[in-house]
Formats: structure tokens, sequence, C-alpha cells
């Protein structure tokens, strides 16, 4: 079953300082908060771990404190197999497949993101081949996390997209 729940992403305050001998210093910041996606209460970034151990990283568009915008329902839009006219290019990779989560710093595709191609049927939606994805390059499903599906009941999967368009597209 297709959730939400809010999380956070730990943010910092970089500033470079010297001139010939430059030091960075990074300061934590109040976190950025954002609606991450659940699979049965478990967040789908917990399913993405790489071989390594690293954990994805990766948000959504909906975030605490950011007025709505086009992206934000269009990345929905997506999700629900519908248009994203004009905004296509910020939530959907060249070769069709939709963007889950994006990069955190820029929200672009071109850094990468975890993607999926969506499939709404009758009564179900899919979610194949869920993974990492570049946006300048074709999906590989021989990556270095495992690739996977996710199978929705439309219904209950609708209304909750439905839900965050309606309060994020206002």
């Amino acid at each position: 079953m297709l959730g939400v729940r809010w999380a956070e992403h730990p943010q910092w305050d970089v500033k470079i300082r010297g001139l010939l001998r430059r030091r960075v210093d990074a300061t934590a910041c109040e976190p950025l908060r954002f609606i991450d996606w659940t699979i049965d209460g478990q967040p789908l970034r917990d399913r993405l771990a790489f071989s390594n151990g690293r954990t994805c990283e990766d948000i959504t568009f909906l975030t605490e404190g950011f007025p709505a915008d086009g992206v934000t329902a269009a990345s929905l839009r997506a999700l629900l197999g519908e248009d994203a006219s004009d905004m296509d290019p910020w939530v959907r990779y060249a070769d069709g497949r939709v963007g889950l989560l994006f990069c955190p710093g820029c929200g672009g595709l071109d850094c990468g993101g975890v993607s999926a191609d969506v499939r709404v049927m009758d009564t179900t939606v899919e979610w194949r081949n869920i993974g990492y994805q570049s946006g300048d390059e074709p999906f590989d499903a021989e990556q270095r996390v495992p690739v996977f599906t996710l199978h929705f009941d439309r219904t209950q999967y609708e209304a909750t997209v439905r839900a965050l368009l309606v309060a994020w597209d206002s």
C-alpha cells in the first residue's frame, strides 16, 4: 500500500575561507522536511540501499515551507499517468520513466534520482524496475542497487496521490 510520512534531510551552510590555504567550514542548518513515500508503512528510501551500505538521500518535491509550483504538481500528475505538459522534462526522463525521488540539492534529473516505469492499469498501478537513473543516460537495470517492482491497488493509490495534488496544487 502506498502511503506518505514526513521525513527530514540534513542541510549544511557551507563557506569556503582563505585565499591561499582554502578551508571549508560546514555548519548544520535546520533540516529540510519533506513528504516521503512509504510502502506498507516503510520508507521507499530504505529499500534503496547501495551494496556499499550507503543509503538513498533523494527526496520528493513535496517540501515544507516551499510554495506549490508547477514542478510539484507535475511530479504527482506523472505518477497518475497523466500528462505533465511543459514540466515533463523536470519529472520524466527522456525514456519515459517517472522520477520518484530527486536530488535534494537542485531537484533536477540531471544529477540523477530514483525512477520507475509507471504503469496505470484498470485495477492496479505498477512502479516497474525502480532504481537509480542519471539524466543523460537510459535506465540501466544492472546497477549497484537491487531493482524491484511494486504493485498498488489503483483506488487506494490514486486517493493518496490525488490528496497530495490537492494540497500542493493550490
